[in-house]
């Protein structure tokens, strides 16, 4: 709450402190004329009231024997104000409102054009009539507990958006017709053929980079450009490989010469119509319950094969002697081949 005052001599109005008051008795002095009034009088909340009217006074003061008569037969006295200047609060000029920051109340006082309109707006119409069919019930619906709401509904304001801009955009046949020529333009279409080439380019170099080996035995003229690449990418281009191509025509497990091991013998066949890789040879020996003895990888380096490629429609005999098993009996193996 901020409180004011004005002087009734002068009608400036100050702001004043309510602590200041108490201290006082309500007794100040007006910063502007030096005249003490009761500031209690002419009190009244900035916020919320107007300053109360203000007339100057229009005679001098009457004799003092004739105003305290006059006090005494129409009026209760009321207490004087102190002759000590101490016990007045002094306004100060810096605590004066300016009128601009309150609407003033006199007729005579002229009006600014702003405050003119506000005025004007603020007359009540005796016949202003509202087509209350355009307002919303507004009742709540039992059902779902909510308001039917009033005004106008979101979904109209949602249409009327939409309408907007669906009208700034054009009909929909012509918003077809600009799309349809800006896929169709020149420029469009050199963007889309490079970006296409380029996805194609990717696409080859990633599959000859997979098929590397493939590639250099079907087609040998693309060797030296598989090559070129391998030594950009750090790779090395050998003989494919291809596992459904090789079968094993026969194997067989027997004691070697020297009686402390046994000689195994694969015979590796090639069907396909390209070299290919040796596989290596997965042997599981078992006793003679079934349980597993040993198992072991066999790669071309433990046959001594050199150089490891299996011709087109050609066969390879692989032999290779294994060390003992600790006195375990030898009643089965098995042999599979497969590429690392």
């Amino acid at each position: 709450m901020s409180l004011a005052t004005r002087c009734t001599t002068c009608g400036t109005v100050f702001r004043v402190v309510q602590d200041q008051l108490k201290v006082s008795e309500g007794w100040v002095r007006c910063g502007r004329c030096n005249e003490v009034f009761n500031a209690i009088e002419g009190l009244f909340d900035l916020e919320r009231d107007a300053p109360p009217n203000w007339k100057p006074p229009s005679a001098p003061p009457a004799p003092l024997a004739a105003t305290v008569t006059a006090a005494f037969e129409s009026q209760p006295l009321q207490p004087e104000p102190p002759n000590d200047d101490d016990d007045v609060f002094q306004l100060s000029d810096g605590d004066r409102i300016h009128s601009r920051f309150f609407q003033p109340e006199q007729a005579d006082v002229e009006q600014t054009p702003a405050q003119a309109v506000k005025a004007r707006d603020r007359v009540d119409f005796a016949d202003a009539q509202f087509n209350t069919a355009l307002l919303a019930d507004g009742t709540p619906d039992k059902r779902s507990g909510k308001s039917k709401g009033t005004g106008i509904a979101r979904s109209s304001v949602k249409e009327a958006r939409a309408k907007l801009e669906a009208a700034r955009r054009g009909p929909g046949f012509v918003q077809q017709a600009k799309q349809r020529e800006r896929w169709r333009s020149p420029a469009m279409r050199v963007m889309l053929s490079g970006l296409s080439l380029l996805l194609i380019g990717g696409l080859v170099g990633q599959a000859a980079y997979q098929f590397r080996d493939l590639w250099a035995a079907q087609w040998p003229s693309t060797r030296p450009w598989l090559a070129q690449g391998c030594e950009w990418l750090h790779c090395q281009i050998g003989a494919p490989r291809r596992i459904d191509d090789v079968a094993v025509e026969s194997s067989t497990l027997s004691p070697a010469p020297s009686g402390t091991g046994y000689r195994l013998a694969v015979v590796l066949r090639n069907r396909g119509a390209l070299s290919l890789a040796m596989p290596w040879v997965d042997l599981s020996l078992t006793d003679p319950s079934g349980q597993l003895v040993s198992r072991r990888a066999l790669g071309p380096s433990d046959f001594r094969v050199n150089p490891a490629v299996l011709a087109p429609g050609s066969e390879s005999n692989l032999q290779v002697l294994l060390a003992s098993t600790d006195g375990r009996r030898i009643s089965g193996y098995t042999v599979e081949i497969f590429y690392p």
